[in-house]
């Protein structure tokens, strides 16, 4: 027995530090993170043409497996600014309507990928889509006929709303209690939006925390 005994001490220690050692990896493979961010966006309008930085805040869904996972957030821009179309299919007609535009909205989807982990950095980058709508878009003014109300309409609606690819590059760090992340995305300026940029690119650097919600694995019944 006295001879077991340490043989015991050192099984339960090494187990320890075997869980321990577990706990370190396991914290972000085949988790659930729920996580809320700020940052700004590159962005430009014909009325601003030097381009501007909008502020954002949003929310994100993170689901990790061993090398890859799913990514689903949600993020609003606070901006003003004015844009102007053309509100007649008169050629002699050269005065544009002006319309006020009033934030951003952004929906992506992407999936992710986990090279290089450690126990505490987990850097990540993805590929995905992402579509963005102008929050407001109100035309000034009064309109002459139904039909010039028609197509001023019909032209902020098309130009309202886009779709577009996004890249997404990241990275994770384990810190006390939850997780602090820094990641960049990289959006094609769509020619039928009323948000585009000189060099055809809209940026965004955000920076925020997620939390681990549980596992992303049904157990085993």
């Amino acid at each position: 027995m006295r001879a077991i005994r340490p043989l015991a001490v050192a099984a339960l220690v090494v187990l320890d530090v075997s869980a321990a050692s577990a706990q370190k990896t396991s914290h972000f493979k085949d988790s659930w993170f729920w996580g809320f961010r700020g940052g700004a966006m590159t962005y430009q309008v014909m009325s601003d043409p030097g381009g501007s930085l909008a502020p954002l805040a949003g929310v994100d869904w993170l689901i990790t497996r061993t090398n890859g996972g799913l990514y689903v957030a949600f993020d609003h821009m606070f901006f003003n600014q004015s844009v102007f179309v053309n509100d007649s299919l008169s050629p002699l007609d050269t005065v544009p309507r002006q319309v006020l535009l009033s934030g951003m909205r952004r929906f992506t989807l992407a999936g992710m990928f986990f090279p290089m982990q450690t126990p505490r950095v987990h850097p990540y980058f993805g590929f995905g889509a992402t579509l963005n709508a102008i929050a407001q878009a109100t035309p000034i003014g009064t309109y002459r006929n139904g039909t010039q109300q028609q197509l001023v309409q019909a032209t902020v609606a098309t130009f309202k709303t886009a779709a577009a690819p996004v890249v997404i590059v990241g990275t994770q760090i384990k810190i006390p209690l939850t997780s602090f992340f820094v990641q960049a995305t990289a959006t094609p300026a769509a020619d039928n939006f009323f948000l585009f940029t000189g060099t055809n690119w809209r940026f965004s650097l955000e920076a925020g925390l997620r939390h681990n919600a549980g596992s992303s694995k049904d157990p085993m019944r």
